[in-house]
């Protein structure tokens, strides 16, 4: 028989017995954030009884991590404003607030009427957005760091939450309006303003307007590279993702035709968020900063999806500061806007995106005999396993350029479709391209350096990419854009059977625990769908953190790879290491329907873990026992502290995202797909570690900077 008691009563109860337990949603638990203790991650299928059960965790004996728990979870709400977490978790990141409060934030990526739509998210204007939000959650920073080392669960040390931004502009530079006043937003409006409705099947009910799809997010400190260089505010960085094209079928619109998808950098000290049409307009899986080396520039990677366009090049952007979209100065004590302030200041208005392009005479040498832009050239040259690992190439820009707030345009117009033009090939080159699914990159730590790592995910590969004479294209640009810059390409891991093996430590039983452990659903030994990356760099280690997103129905899987930092080969030719699993359409608990957030689960999916950050500057003491100031971790500061502890003394922030838990008080509370957010740390094997007695000695004795 049903319940009858009242909401009234369980929150009297609540009051007078201190539980956060007693209150419910759509007549599901309903849970305070990081009360779920219960871990979503797998070490193995579960085969055990006690792993089966509703609220609890499966097998979490895993093989090279030392301890994993749950700080936040989808569904759960803030205890004082009564808001909800939203899935699926993506991007993540975390930063000290104040001294003594660590800031955890990470975006739902989210589909609003394409999947589930999300609870609106108002801002200071009165628009409401459905789909993706960015939330941020604050910890006790003395409990936080002592999390690892205790049972308690994580609503013990938050101290609250929230969301990131308050007010954002859109294409046009104005500040987003409630539809009814006369608001727009460009993934559904043209360049002369006008709103384009979605079908009958998509239109919104949650909102006005809505966020498609953000997905890897990145948070760049001011001056990261040292005094000047870098950008000159403390950023978010995040874009929509993906060709919205199927919520406009039977009305005559063409994505193509609109302003496209929002590149959004947010100004984290003001709670703004801008779009940035100079980073382009076609939606990216990541955006993230490289070290320019010049205080007058900004270098970004951009990883993603050109709205569909395919093939096209591997993409970088180089921005100048200080200067409009006219490459004019705006004065920072003038009466320039704010929004043109920041955006100048941080190089986000006068730039160009510039893609790889190869010497011509050098395809035959990476075995591809014919140059063909409509082929996908660079997926060819992954998958072959006779060809080079290294090769020199130009990044160049196309003809398009953003020309300023009264000059908008649509996506289509813009560098989408210029990529495979023959009359937009540089000289004597042809741009390298190939299929546009690049999921995350990873710039290397080591803020002297000029370079990245990027997951090719539709074949599977790495490639690493190195400038090599980057400062000296900038200084010969005269106070303008470089016109092209030259890089060294490596093929870390290659997209071929036979180019990964992972560790297992005996764990990463497949369900059903036929065939190998820890591959794939057909056996390959190769990498599959990588998405999630991270380059986590130690006193003795430099580790690749991978993520896939394949749809392996037994178990999706989460990896480490040792890096040589010298030539950026794995230490290790053809091993990794597997951390953990989750989800898969077999999965023994989702056949229980047990779920990590109790009443939760809804149907057998796949799942995905989704990037890495580290936060062990966050957490690390010095030798008196006390912890690095916001002061101190400024700038330079949290790079070089992260940098000087060994691997053992890292400790990491995680998400996964994993749909299987998407009912209960998930769906109740409108937070779309389900997730969890968690912390680890790393217990890989001595003999896979490069560093020296004496680097292991220094990372002991922490001092103050």
């Amino acid at each position: 028989m049903k319940s009858r008691i009242s909401r009234t009563a369980i929150w009297m109860a609540t009051l007078l017995f201190g539980s956060t337990t007693l209150v419910y949603a759509g007549g599901h638990e309903k849970m305070t954030i990081g009360q779920v203790t219960a871990l979503i991650a797998e070490a193995s299928t579960a085969d055990e009884p006690s792993e089966l059960q509703d609220g609890k965790s499966g097998d979490t004996n895993f093989p090279f991590i030392g301890n994993m728990k749950a700080i936040a979870t989808v569904g759960e709400v803030d205890k004082m404003t009564g808001k909800a977490l939203t899935g699926y978790p993506d991007g993540q990141a975390a930063w000290l607030q104040d001294d003594d409060t660590v800031r955890v934030a990470y975006q739902s990526e989210s589909y609003a009427t394409m999947g589930k739509q999300t609870y609106g998210w108002q801002m200071k204007s009165g628009v409401a957005f459905t789909g993706s939000h960015i939330h941020w959650i604050d910890y006790n920073r003395n409990q936080f760091a002592n999390f690892l080392n205790n049972s308690n669960a994580a609503n013990t040390m938050v101290e609250g939450s929230g969301h990131l931004f308050h007010t954002i502009y859109n294409q046009f530079g104005e500040v987003v309006q409630p539809r009814a006043q006369g608001g727009t937003w460009g993934n559904q409006t043209l360049p002369n303003g006008t709103v384009v409705d979605f079908n009958d099947d998509h239109k919104l009910t949650e909102g006005d307007f809505f966020f498609q799809s953000f997905c890897g997010a990145f948070y760049e400190p001011a001056h990261k590279y040292g005094k000047g260089i870098g950008l000159e505010d403390d950023v978010w960085i995040t874009a929509e993702e993906w060709n919205i094209q199927r919520m406009f079928e039977g009305t005559g619109v063409d994505t193509n035709d609109t302003l496209g998808l929002a590149s959004v950098v947010v100004d984290i000290a003001n709670e703004t968020a801008y779009t940035v049409p100079a980073l382009g307009q076609s939606g990216y899986e990541k955006i993230m900063p490289i070290n320019p080396g010049h205080s007058d520039y900004v270098l970004m990677v951009m990883a993603g999806y050109n709205h569909g366009v395919e093939p096209t090049p591997l993409r970088l952007y180089v921005g100048k500061k200080g200067v409009d979209a006219n490459n004019q100065k705006v004065d920072q004590n003038g009466s320039a806007s704010q929004r043109d302030k920041f955006l100048a200041r941080n190089g986000l208005l006068y730039g160009k995106i510039y893609g790889m392009a190869l010497e011509n005479r050098d395809f035959a040498k990476l075995g591809i005999r014919k140059i063909d832009t409509s082929e996908k050239m660079l997926d060819n040259y992954l998958t072959n396993p006779h060809a080079p690992d290294r090769f020199q190439v130009k990044f160049v820009p196309t003809s398009y350029q953003w020309k300023g707030w009264d000059q908008p345009v649509s996506v289509g117009n813009t560098e989408i479709n210029r990529w495979q033009m023959a009359s937009e090939q540089p000289a004597g080159h042809t741009f390298f391209v190939g299929d546009s699914k690049t999921e995350h990159p990873a710039v290397d730590p080591d803020i002297t350096k000029q370079r990245y790592v990027q997951n090719m995910t539709q074949e599977g590969g790495i490639l690493g990419v190195e400038l090599t004479d980057f400062v000296k294209q900038l200084e010969m640009a005269n106070g303008d854009l470089p016109t092209l810059f030259s890089a060294d390409v490596t093929r870390v891991v290659a997209a071929v059977e036979g180019a990964l093996t992972l560790e297992t430590g005996g764990k990463g039983i497949k369900h059903g625990g036929e065939g190998t452990a820890a591959t794939w659903e057909d056996g390959q030994a190769k990498i599959v769908a990588n998405d999630g990356l991270m380059w986590v760099k130690t006193v003795d280690a430099d580790v690749l953190i991978v993520d896939e997103d394949s749809g392996n129905d037994l178990g999706e899987r989460k990896f480490a790879l040792m890096l040589d930092p010298e030539t950026m080969d794995l230490t290790e030719a053809g091993k990794g290491y597997f951390l953990a699993m989750a989800g898969g359409g077999e999965s023994p608990r989702a056949a229980a329907k047990a779920a990590a957030y109790p009443g939760t689960f809804a149907k057998p999916y796949s799942s995905e873990f989704s990037g890495t950050w580290n936060i062990s500057a966050l957490v690390a003491r010095k030798s008196n026992g006390s912890f690095y100031s916001k002061a101190e971790l400024g700038g330079t500061g949290q790079q070089e502290v992260n940098g000087s502890l060994s691997l053992s003394q890292t400790t990491l922030l995680g998400v996964v995202q994993h749909r299987s838990e998407s009912g209960g008080a998930v769906e109740a509370n409108k937070s779309d797909r389900g997730g969890q957010i968690f912390i680890f740390n790393l217990e890989l094997p001595s003999e896979s570690l490069m560093g020296s007695v004496e680097s292991l000695e220094k990372a002991g004795q922490l001092t103050s900077r």
